[in-house]
């Protein structure tokens, strides 16, 4: 007879006699796995049970700094500096959002990974403080230059390259954690 198995680290709902050895979705083993009686009804009661702190967490700056870029883009053509203005305040939720994200991260590299020291999570360490530091690095300069976009010369060009370095950190981070995932699925 067919059962119901669902993984109690990320959700992942197995069909079998048996658990799987392995979760085809976060790599953690059978004991994870618990019998489905019958199917979740209770949303609020089934996302406590699956949340993933880091996983939410790190959308926050995986979105806002397309977006963030997107906008200075948008003033440099339009000249329209409430664009600017609104890159200044997404560039601050990025400042405050990163360390939790880098702080979620070592949570999940240490419960879920065991802490392992493989490249990947090497690179994202690196990539992750990279981050950080990019944040501090443009939110000061832009709090201490307000009108850096205006300014013109060798300042607007470091913000913009700082902005495009920190683009560059959350997309190899979104990569290497896809990678992490979906790897694992058989697809990376």
């Amino acid at each position: 007879m067919q059962m119901k198995w669902r993984c109690t680290v990320c959700g992942y709902i197995h069909e079998g006699e048996e658990p799987p050895d392995i979760c085809p979705v976060c790599g953690v083993g059978s004991d994870k796995f618990v019998a489905v009686d019958e199917p979740k009804v209770n949303l609020i009661q089934d996302m406590m049970e699956t949340f993933e702190p880091h996983a939410v967490a790190a959308h926050f700056p995986n979105a806002l700094l397309p977006t963030l870029a997107l906008f200075v883009a948008i003033a440099v053509v339009s000249g329209l500096g409430s664009f600017e203005t609104a890159a200044f305040y997404l560039l601050f939720v990025v400042l405050f959002a990163a360390p939790v994200t880098f702080v979620t991260g070592i949570y999940d590299w240490q419960t879920k990974y065991g802490g392992q020291k493989t490249v990947i999570f090497k690179k994202k360490l690196m990539l992750g403080a990279t981050l950080i530091v990019l944040s501090i690095l443009t939110g000061a300069l832009r709090f201490q230059v307000p009108d850096i976009m205006q300014s013109g010369g060798a300042l607007m060009y470091l913000y913009f390259a700082l902005i495009i370095a920190m683009l560059g950190c959350v997309t190899l981070l979104g990569h290497y954690g896809g990678k992490l995932v979906f790897s694992s699925m058989g697809k990376g």
